[in-house]
């Protein structure tokens, strides 16, 4: 049994709580169970919300005295290591847990609802205390629910789950228990309408959801001022060594996520306890508990998901797109030269294939063979310039230009465009995807997506390049992401991404870049930038006396993954739409679902006039003379005949206003059923670019080696994959290599002969 095996489940704590009974837990249990069999760990959440046992309020409720019960065991811990270090007394602990708890109730048990309606001048304080009269006094009232709740087994002793309820949490039961009882009440006594109970629990809701975290006992001890902030650091590490020495605790910190067809596997890292997440192994330790054999990406580019703080991302995946590719017969007939007989003209073919079979015999995560459907397994794609060839199986060129073949194997053609002048806002828009031949300055005042560039300068422009870049003077104040090599003179204030190599011949300047290349700048002095580059790194020279240091890395992979996280955000902006429309929908749903329920009081309200009418007229009937009461039982039927037609009325304009948002949600419906499909294959676009990207980069080679041919400043940080380490003083033509021994990567510093 592990440390975190005493904390309840929220299916536990959900019949502890009263909010199913014991055969809804059974059922939840039973449902765990088989997931757990089938794939991947299911959520307890999910399962109570998938069945309508639960409401998302209950499960946040749930969620945290889960979370009290886990800071509360964490806490203990922290507590009895800072005892056995001699930080803290006994007393010291006990009274940090008693403030932890008075914290967690302070800022966790939200007002009565009673007391909101009276705050919000619903009911008067005179009426919230006569209905608190019929429901008897509040600490009995809780007690005797609490009661009944165990003698009839739905609460377990301690015996049973090992985690009895404390006096704070049977309060907390108490205050769900009048709560529920106080507003039928009200309602019963007509005090308040339903709408005004159901405003009163959003309120009580937002208040939950809007408080802070629990704090950590380490935190209340230190601002208690009873330990310091090293002397918490120090206990912390010894829990993490603890914690490291349990691998089950991982699926706590460290969840899995294999996708349906199982040749992909996604991590995400919990926001809590980074420190456990840090190294490299503790991530392929959790993929190796999780079954995973194949697939999984090289260690550089796992390191640089964690190195960048990434909390989710993709950590294997098996692609198929070779199989593909060679079952397809796919050939391409590119000319790489270059040259002017390297052009394809209008309609002529780039790429054929056959149509091969739909499935395929591929090895999952797992190591286990099945036949699975291409998914974001693909041959080429059709990029600018081109089209699908009328077969649906080739490409052909739709323009006649030089052709090119980008990593994310889409094909283009490039026609040659030559301006004359500077390409700036007089001269328009540059066509797309034209290989561009700039005689003066290219400035940023249109977006550019190019095969090659050349050009005098280039200045503050966004570039999206699929060939080489070229500049004869320099680069400033540019945004580029490349395909090809760059080359210029200087690169001022500049953010690029290449999967090519980098030239520089004199200065780089408040520039960060990430290249899937190697960057060689045997002359260059860098200056207040972030480089990281995959191949090596060749400088003339780092920093300078006032200026901030510079980071430089070489073999590391920030380039790919950085790709990876903009695909991510990408595939998040396209389902915003989707999800945007979805929220509508739903609005217009709960619009009709009160407006019915407005018709179904009102038609209530009808009725029992109606009811109340014929009453009268029989009374009527029994009348012989005509006396006073005969002209009041009169005026009543009369005013009994007003309120059903004004109410026949208002059901009818709420009838009109109901097909309204009926109308609403149809039209809502069809653009949802109709916008899915090109959002699908967006995203299964964005998918298989992601996978190209890292396919591409599983094959090259990481060199972590930099060399400095002049003097580098202290406080430089030279990084490799997974080493690193700051110049402590100033130093002059050396190499840094990153090297593996006693398995421990250290970063080798040495002269240059």
């Amino acid at each position: 049994m592990t440390d975190f095996d005493t904390i309840p489940t929220l299916a536990r704590l959900a019949l502890e709580y009263g909010t199913i009974q014991q055969d809804q837990y059974r059922q939840i249990t039973a449902l765990y169970d088989l997931g757990k069999k089938q794939g991947p760990v299911p959520d307890y959440a999910d399962l109570l919300l998938g069945q309508g046992f639960a409401t998302r309020y209950q499960v946040g409720l749930l969620q945290l005295i889960q979370e009290y019960h886990i800071i509360k065991h964490l806490g203990e811990k922290f507590g009895k290591l800072a005892i056995e270090k001699g930080f803290a007394t006994k007393k010291d602990v006990r009274m940090a847990l008693a403030h932890q708890k008075k914290e967690f109730q302070r800022a966790k048990i939200k007002k009565l609802i009673g007391d909101i309606l009276v705050e919000s001048g619903v009911i008067t304080l005179k009426q919230k205390d006569a209905v608190l009269k019929e429901q008897e006094f509040l600490e009995h009232q809780g007690n005797r629910i609490y009661s009944r709740a165990y003698q009839a087994g739905s609460i377990p002793d301690q015996n049973k789950t090992g985690t009895p309820l404390s006096a704070y949490e049977r309060q907390f039961l108490q205050v769900k228990a009048l709560d529920q009882e106080f507003a039928a009440a009200v309602l019963e006594k007509s005090l308040a309408s339903q709408r005004d109970v159901a405003i009163a629990k959003r309120v009580q809701e937002e208040a939950f959801e809007a408080t802070q975290p629990i704090n950590a006992l380490g935190d209340i001890m230190v601002d208690m001022g009873i330990l310091t902030m090293a002397q918490k650091q120090v206990v912390l590490r010894e829990l993490e060594r603890s914690r490291k020495k349990e691998p089950e605790s991982l699926s706590s910190h460290i969840q899995v996520i294999t996708s349906p067809d199982k040749t992909g596997a996604s991590v995400i890292i919990a926001e809590q306890d980074p420190g456990l997440i840090t190294s490299i192994e503790t991530l392929k330790q959790a993929l190796a508990s999780a079954g995973i054999t194949h697939g999984i990406y090289p260690d550089a580019i796992l390191q640089a998901h964690l190195e960048m703080g990434d909390r989710k991302f993709t950590a294997a995946k098996t692609d198929f797109s070779a199989d593909l590719i060679r079952h397809a017969r796919a050939a391409c007939f590119l000319d790489a030269d270059g040259t002017d007989s390297g052009q394809k003209r209008k309609g002529e073919s780039l790429m054929t294939q056959t149509a091969g079979p739909a499935t395929y015999l591929k090895t999952d995560l797992f190591g286990k063979k099945s036949p699975k459907d291409r998914g974001t397994d693909f041959t080429f794609h059709c990029g600018g310039n081109t089209r699908p060839a009328q077969d649906g199986l080739g490409v052909v060129a739709a323009k006649t230009g030089m052709p090119c073949l980008s990593v994310e194997r889409m094909l283009f053609i490039h026609p040659v465009i030559h301006v004359l002048e500077d390409a700036d806002q007089r001269y328009g828009p540059l066509e797309p995807y034209a290989d561009l031949s700039v005689s003066g300055v290219l400035f940023g005042a249109y977006p550019v997506t190019a095969g090659k560039i050349s050009a005098k300068e280039i200045r503050g422009a966004h570039i999206e390049a699929m060939g080489d870049i070229r500049s004869s003077i320099g680069i400033t104040d540019t945004t580029i992401r490349s395909q090809g090599d760059i080359h210029a003179r200087y690169l001022h204030n500049c953010r690029i991404e290449t999967f090519g190599n980098i030239y520089v011949k004199n200065e780089i300047i408040d520039s960060e870049i990430l290249c899937s290349g190697k960057i060689t700048a045997k002359q260059c002095r860098v200056i207040s930038s972030r480089i990281y580059a995959k191949k090596g790194i060749v400088l003339g020279g780092i920093g300078s006396l006032r200026t901030r240091s510079c980071t430089i890395a070489a073999g590391s992979e920030h380039h790919i993954t950085a790709l990876g996280r903009s695909i991510q955000q990408k595939k998040h902006r396209i389902k915003e739409k989707l999800e945007d429309l979805k929220n509508k929908k739903q609005e217009q749903e709960q619009l009709e679902r009160k407006l019915f329920q407005k018709m179904v009081e009102l038609k209530l309200f009808h009725d029992r006039a109606k009811y109340k009418k014929n009453i009268l007229e029989k009374e009527w009937k029994k009348i012989d003379t005509k006396a006073t009461s005969e002209k009041n039982i009169s005026t009543l039927i009369k005013n009994f005949d007003r309120r059903m037609e004004k109410s026949i009325a208002a059901l009818k304009e709420l009838n009109t206003e109901k097909k309204q948002h009926h109308a609403e949600i149809l039209a809502l419906e069809n653009e949802i059923t109709s916008l899915r499909p090109e959002i699908e294959k967006q995203i299964l676009f964005l998918q298989q670019t992601q996978v190209a990207y890292y396919e591409w980069a599983r094959l090259q080679k990481n060199i972590p080696k930099i060399i400095i041919y002049g003097k580098a400043f202290q406080g430089t940080q030279i990084k490799g994959i997974f080493a690193s380490t700051v110049l402590a003083n100033d130093m002059e033509n050396f190499s840094a290599i990153e090297r593996e021994e006693k398995k421990r990567h250290t970063i080798n510093v040495t002269p240059l002969a």
